[in-house]
């Protein structure tokens, strides 16, 4: 019995000192794949955008930006990006699979937000408190008055035990405030064959009447027939319409008068008439059947072979695509179009920032420290101007302290759209270099002292906002909604109104329309939707203010 035992304890012996060394060749072969020969560190990079692969470099590692971004801080950065996928779907992904990036930055608000919160609350992200306290650049990133407060109501806020996430891309000071311009944008020239000025159209019934006014004059362009009414992939953004019909867009947001009294969009007449005049849009031939479905590649096309009299769209965006093919003089404001109250000219907009970041436990602490130390360099003057602009000497010069881009490189890109991004400019890397200071730092954007498109935006804001923005101020009354008892019964119903909207636009009869409507709006007030509303009525008239009014931005 006792060699046995003694034979027991020299194999177990054995067996230990096995995993042992297993263990320590795992751990030193982990080491080497996170550090370089050169002692740089390579982080993975979830950037959570969709379609953002196309604004992803040619060279990752070999363009100025990088290189840069390395010799400061000894970081090399890989992108992954959600090709195929919504950021929502990616996000669920990653959370659900456990193949974690070593740092996240993606959007700032709906179901991504949402998500990222409970990972957090669940211990799957690192508190970043710490960092906080050490790095002042990265502390302006998470101070309240540097958040909107939807988001800090319904995100930061409700965050348990620590701070998990830092929000970037919010401006700086006010100058910074971007007017994205979201508005219906018209072919000139097709406006002239008809007879009818861009900037008379207001109304509902105005569009209307314009629309079909193209649809009459039976145009074509390079043999194809033009459509009165497009947009970019899966409609977007031709939400912008409802901004007519209710005074913040969308099936799921609430309309507060001015006695306090509240009602989800959803269930007012007022939204279910902008369902219905979306619905004879596409019935009588005013919309592009393919509006909703099409994918964003097949929407440019159309725009390129100039089959679209008019367009959805935000002006940077717009203007990119008419540049590619040579259109950049065709395209004006239409109307602008007046929102609920008939106001024209109303921009108030969420002032928010556009990314949050975060990374998952799963990073050991040593990498933690290099990422954290990696951020407050991207977030300081300097990593955000490297960024945005490039490096100082090879594609700007300051000037009077400010940005002055060299003309070589705003005439490249005239040929090429991508010249600046394939130098790591203005590209994937820019999402995680803190607060946006472009007017306030720099003076402006990448060559505006020379690009058109700049002097073309200002006439642009001119018509359609000519009193500038005003900031959204008041609470978001989702905040109300999501700690309701009757929230988790009511949000199933929520994430099918989109369908049901798009269900009601594509029906052949008004009746049917109606009847998909109601349907929907019977589950809701089963599930409880009017305490929700009586809940916000309730807070609003003693006192709480609300958001009412809000454009798209």
């Amino acid at each position: 019995m006792q060699k046995k035992f003694k034979l027991y304890l020299t194999m177990m012996l054995v067996l230990t000192l096995t995993l042992l060394a297993a263990c320590t060749n795992n751990e030193e072969a982990g080491s080497e794949s996170q550090e370089g020969e050169n002692g740089e560190i390579t982080v993975k990079v979830l950037h959570n955008w969709a379609g953002s692969e196309g604004n992803a470099p040619k060279d990752v590692e070999n363009n100025p930006v990088a290189k840069k971004i390395l010799e400061e801080t000894g970081v090399k950065l890989e992108f992954d990006y959600p090709t195929g996928l919504s950021e929502v779907e990616k996000i669920t992904q990653v959370f659900s699979t456990g193949e974690f990036p070593d740092l996240y930055t993606g959007p700032a608000w709906g179901k991504e937000s949402e998500t990222l919160l409970k990972a957090a609350n669940e211990g799957q992200l690192h508190d970043l408190t710490e960092y906080i306290d050490k790095y002042p650049n990265l502390a302006n990133l998470v101070k309240e008055e540097n958040i909107s407060p939807s988001l800090y109501d319904n995100i930061i806020s409700q965050q348990q035990g620590g701070q998990f996430m830092l929000h970037a891309g919010y401006p700086a000071t006010e100058d910074d405030v971007i007017n994205w311009l979201y508005g219906l944008y018209v072919n000139k020239d097709i406006a002239d064959q008809v007879g009818i000025h861009p900037q008379s159209v207001h109304t509902p019934e105005d569009l209307y009447n314009f629309l079909k006014a193209v649809k009459d004059a039976n145009l074509e362009s390079n043999g194809n027939p033009v459509f009165p009414l497009g947009a970019n992939g899966n409609g977007w953004p031709l939400d912008i319409l409802s901004e007519m019909f209710v005074p913040v867009a969308g099936s799921a947001s609430w309309m507060i008068d001015d006695n306090g009294e509240t009602k989800l969009n959803f269930l007012t007449s007022e939204y279910e008439d902008y369902i219905l005049y979306m619905q004879k849009l596409l019935n009588d031939g005013l919309l592009d059947p393919e509006a909703y479905t099409q994918t964003g590649a097949i929407a440019e096309e159309k725009l390129m072979q100039g089959r679209y009299a008019v367009v959805p769209n935000q002006f940077p965006g717009l203007w990119t695509g008419l540049t590619k093919a040579g259109l950049q003089d065709k395209y004006v404001p239409l109307g602008p179009l007046n929102d609920a109250n008939g106001d024209p000219h109303r921009t108030e907009v969420n002032v928010t920032g556009s990314q949050l970041i975060a990374v998952p436990t799963s990073v050991p602490k040593e990498k933690l420290d290099t990422i954290m130390e990696m951020l407050n360099y991207l977030a300081s003057d300097e990593g955000f101007l490297l960024t945005k602009y490039g490096v100082e000497g090879v594609h700007y010069d300051m000037v009077d302290g400010k940005v002055q881009a060299k003309k070589e490189w705003v005439d490249k890109l005239k040929d090429d759209p991508k010249a600046l991004i394939n130098e790591g400019i203005d590209s994937s890397y820019g999402t995680l270099a803190g607060m946006h200071r472009a007017i306030s730092l720099a003076g402006g954007s990448f060559g505006y002292q020379y690009d058109p498109r700049y002097k073309i935006e200002e006439e642009f804001k001119q018509i359609m906002s000519p009193n500038g923005i005003t900031p959204v101020e008041g609470k978001d009354p989702y905040t109300v909604f999501q700690k309701h008892a009757n929230y988790e019964q009511i949000q199933p119903i929520f994430d099918t109104l989109g369908d049901v909207v798009l269900q009601a636009i594509h029906s052949k009869s008004e009746e049917e329309a109606k009847k998909l409507i109601k349907e929907s709006q019977d589950a809701l007030k089963s599930a409880g939707i009017e305490e929700v509303d009586n809940e916000i009525a309730k807070q609003a008239k003693d006192g709480t203010e609300f958001m009412r009014y809000r454009t798209s931005n």
